[in-house]
């Protein structure tokens, strides 16, 4: 049976056992860094230490929209635009507060921050509600004839 020459000729097993390629490392210790999801941080419960009745517990989280979120909804509902709906739905417009289930303590209140992308992306559609909205008007003032 000849010796396979390549990795592309053998077979699951042969390269499962053989050992990793180039000299092993020595005296480094690898570091591993694991960061939790923004799902699991900021929407969920967690458990976390209560110092009111000091236990540790899984929290109870509710939700409040933002002041921007409801200057978003707003600005967007005058306009009859649809998007004044998406603080009810986007993290970045909401408040989550976490609450002790035994004792009813509020624990920690976590606000998403609003990333430099969500901020340009509102102020260039505030200027273009605003550009509808003068449209409107003048299109509304030239039917009833006060524009000529």
């Amino acid at each position: 049976m000849d010796t396979p020459t390549t990795t592309k000729d053998m077979t699951m097993e042969d390269v499962s056992l053989q050992p990793p390629p180039g000299p092993p490392p020595t005296g480094q210790t690898p570091s591993v860094r694991i960061e939790l999801g923004k799902h699991g941080e900021v929407e969920g419960p967690r458990t976390q230490l209560c110092s009111t009745c000091n236990t540790t517990v899984w929290t109870t989280v509710t939700t409040s929209i933002t002041g921007l979120g409801f200057l978003w909804f707003l600005l967007c509902y005058c306009c009859c635009c649809v998007c004044a709906l998406l603080p009810f739905h986007l993290n970045t417009f909401k408040k989550f507060k976490h609450f002790c289930p035994n004792c009813g303590a509020l624990l920690k209140t976590i606000s998403p921050k609003l990333t430099p992308t969500n901020l340009v992306f509102a102020i260039i559609s505030i200027i273009f509600y605003f550009i509808m909205i003068l449209l409107f008007l003048y299109v509304v003032a030239k039917y009833l004839g006060v524009v000529r």
